[in-house]
């Protein structure tokens, strides 16, 4: 079994194959690089609406368009990079014709459609985990919070969140990493004076 899944191609090379194959093989590989990615963009869907059946409904948009666009990905960045991308500028698209929905809690997250309830929706759900995504949503303006939860909650490399989000400045995510973490020390020191604990 292990041998099995240690000789599993990469995203990218499952694109190259993409990229050579007819159109009956193409429509199979699309559909495992969108398996394999569906929990994660169904997750950052969320996190853009707060709302489970919003995130559904954009996470299908998400996958409909990177699916008439799969032609166009070039394999400059990391087919998740990508993804992340479409994600973030369809869920901008969502904004400029309403206003944004608030995110209240995670406990939507399981309501998901076709989302068996793993570690992380389990963890969401405790008491712990939803007071320190309080303190993120009051300590963080948006982008710390986003880019915070995109590098340490998805493990996305700096870089690669730098370009997904079109960060401008100088130093990319890592000046938003690092005024994140300041204003989340600051914070943590606030509750500890007060005697309370995450």
């Amino acid at each position: 079994m292990l041998a099995s899944t240690e000789l599993e191609p990469s995203d990218e090379q499952l694109v190259e194959e993409y990229w050579r194959s007819s159109q009956e093989r193409r429509r199979a590989l699309a559909d495992e690089l969108f398996t394999r990615h569906y929990q994660t963009v169904a997750r950052w869907c969320y996190r853009f609406s707060g709302d489970p059946e919003s995130a559904a409904d954009l996470a299908q948009e998400v996958f409909l368009k990177a699916h008439r666009h799969l032609d166009s990905f070039q394999g400059t960045s990391r087919f998740s990079t990508w993804l992340y991308a479409i994600a973030r500028n369809e869920y901008l698209n969502r904004l400029r014709k309403r206003p944004p929905v608030e995110i209240q809690s995670d406990d939507g997250l399981g309501d998901l459609p076709a989302l068996e309830p793993g570690p992380e929706e389990i963890a969401t759900s405790s008491s712990r985990a939803r007071r320190l995504h309080d303190l993120l949503a009051t300590t963080l303006d948006e982008t710390e919070r986003t880019v915070f939860t995109l590098h340490y909650g998805d493990d996305m490399p700096l870089d690669s969140i730098t370009r997904a989000l079109n960060l401008m400045n100088a130093s990319g995510a890592k000046a938003y990493i690092v005024s994140a973490r300041r204003k989340l020390a600051r914070a943590t020191q606030r509750l500890a004076a007060r005697g309370e604990r995450l």
